[in-house]
């Protein structure tokens, strides 16, 4: 059975300081360490397969809340996670993005997921670089969730300094 996060935390904690009383700092340290990537590792395959179902489950919300996702990457290691990449298709009104929210209630990562959309795009309309647009988001649906707004380039700005780049040569 794997065991949850606060069970690890747990078992840290004792191999810090309940366990080992005849290591020294150094020795406990290495033990929990080893203790504590083990037991992430487990709960991370479970963890991942889980991540991945719901967010199956959370992909018609998505496209209803106006995202069309690009592609998935999975990223394994200590903190396996999930990433989509997702496009805004269109901007879906505040009383369209409270229904869906209040639809999804009990589901806890698709509530979150949806959450996160709209706090992104609230955010992506008040960043306003002057050489590059918004582009994607990237959601991170792992142990650690976070978001990351991504922004290219503007075509008639890279072209003008390849013409410019051409120029001077």
């Amino acid at each position: 059975m794997t065991k949850r996060l606060p069970d690890i935390f747990e078992d840290l904690r004792q191999a810090l300081f309940g366990k080992g009383k005849d290591l020294n700092l150094q020795e406990s340290a290495v033990h929990a360490y080893g203790a504590m990537t083990q037991e992430l590792k487990n709960l991370g395959g479970d963890t991942l397969s889980k991540t991945a179902q719901q967010f199956n489950e959370a992909l018609p919300y998505i496209e209803r809340a106006g995202y069309d996702v690009t592609e998935v990457e999975v990223a394994l290691g200590l903190s396996p996670k999930v990433v989509p990449h997702l496009k805004l298709r269109e901007l879906i009104d505040e009383a369209e993005q409270q229904v869906l929210l209040e639809e999804t209630k009990g589901k806890t990562l698709i509530n979150t997921i949806l959450s996160s959309l709209f706090r992104a795009s609230a955010a992506r309309r008040k960043l306003n670089f002057k050489r590059f647009h918004f582009e994607e988001i990237e959601l991170e649906i792992g142990l650690i969730p976070g978001v990351v707004l991504k922004f290219r380039p503007n075509n008639e700005h890279v072209e003008a300094e390849a013409i410019d780049l051409i120029a001077t040569k």
